[in-house]
């Protein structure tokens, strides 16, 4: 797909909210719904720069337009802007020099690009080391998936670049869902390491982009909470990363259970990188139906399921699964035991999945006492103005 002229600024067409529609992006927020705009964006071509204005045709920005979206507008500057390689340039120096200042100079494991967060709608660039995975999810970020490309090689000169572009949210902008090699050479999975720890990664076959960083700062808080010898169970572990910080704080063993056989084969591969493989177990199982089995009881259970409402006619099914879920999690778990859960799903908000765990508690007739509480990553950073940007929930809970 090729890039469309936005060197003259010009040569931009409009765009006009209808009258009142533009107080949400005088809040911050980035976004413009197709039924806030006046006519005239139909015609225009998904992935298009355009010059942003309200009812009155004072200008608000420039952005993005795809006239086949919801989110028919993402906004890119709140001024009339050259969309060129010296601003995506601008835009990703600004956000690695964050990480910089979150992680050190040195570090090369992070989030380097969270979309809006970042002034990037719809763009994720992951890294990895010298390994970048990028998720591009709007039409307007795949025609300057070039552009992102010469910068990311300028900047950072990757050994790889991976388009990891077969999220759900692509289908709503009109775009194909697909992986592929977009700068470089890598064959199969490569190691990168976080704290001490090896992990393993294929990023043309994972999913997302591979790796969860949002989780990062959570699994080093959930290892704190591990005693020596401790029975860990890690449900849903997909490549095992909670288990494997259990593992090395000390956990006697632990059983990894995942309904992915390739997940569970680089978690396996994982733990005998890191010499563990004495102290582990792995099962495929679908977990909502192999969690009412077993009898046996834990020191630490860990619930990271994926996302369980991508619809918000979904979600009380989901906080139904969430309770369910817990509530089974809690059972096995020893008196005093640990529960470490987590929900992904941006539509579940935090007040609501924190009532389906009181909810678990009194299903599972145990007492739950909150020890710890968190969010996302650092680098999955929030802005203040779209609570969207905020997805994660995490929570580590006493078991009596």
């Amino acid at each position: 797909m090729g890039i469309l002229p936005v060197n003259n600024i010009a040569e931009l067409n409009n765009v006009t909210l209808r009258r009142g529609a533009d107080q949400r992006l005088r809040a911050g927020h980035l976004w413009v719904f197709s039924n806030e705009l006046q006519d005239g964006f139909q015609s225009l071509i998904p992935g298009e720069i355009v010059a942003v204005q309200d009812s009155r045709g004072y200008l608000l920005g420039t952005g993005m337009v795809n006239p086949h979206s919801l989110i028919t507008v993402r906004l890119l500057s709140r001024k009339l802007v050259q969309i060129d390689e010296s601003f995506l340039s601008t835009k990703i120096n600004a956000a690695s020099d964050l990480r910089k200042r979150l992680f050190g100079d040195s570090a090369s494991v992070y989030r380097l690009v969270y979309a809006e967060s970042d002034g990037l709608p719809g763009l994720i660039i992951d890294r990895f080391n010298n390994v970048f995975v990028l998720q591009s999810n709007t039409a307007g970020m795949d025609r300057l998936l070039e552009r992102i490309m010469s910068v990311l090689v300028d900047l950072f000169q990757p050994v790889a670049v991976i388009a990891a572009n077969d999220a759900h949210v692509r289908e709503l902008e009109g775009l194909p869902l697909e992986r592929k090699l977009l700068h470089g050479d890598l064959s199969g999975s490569f190691r990168f390491q976080q704290d001490g720890i090896t992990f393993i990664m294929d990023p043309l076959a994972g999913q997302k982009t591979g790796f969860f960083l949002d989780q990062a700062a959570n699994r080093r808080l959930a290892s704190s909470f591990i005693c020596s010898g401790d029975q860990v169970l890690d449900l849903f572990c997909y490549t095992g990363g909670f288990g494997l910080y259990a593992l090395k704080a000390g956990a006697g063993h632990v059983t990894f259970v995942d309904s992915s056989e390739p997940a569970l084969t680089v978690a396996r591969e994982a733990v005998e990188a890191n010499g563990f493989s004495d102290r582990a177990e792995f099962v495929k199982a679908d977990i909502f139906e192999w969690i009412k089995q077993p009898d046996c009881q834990f020191d630490m259970v860990i619930l990271d399921p994926p996302a369980l409402a991508k619809a918000r006619t979904k979600v009380p099914a989901a906080l139904r699964a969430y309770r369910d879920l817990n509530a089974r999690a809690m059972s096995l778990l020893k008196p005093a035991g640990v529960l470490v859960t987590a929900s992904c799903s941006g539509l579940v908000h935090v007040d609501r999945w924190l009532e389906s765990l009181r909810d678990a508690s009194q299903k599972a007739d145990r007492n739950l006492r909150f020890l710890a509480r968190g969010g996302q990553s650092p680098d999955h950073p929030i802005l203040a103005s779209m609570p969207e940007t905020e997805y994660l929930k995490f929570a580590i809970g006493i078991v009596d």
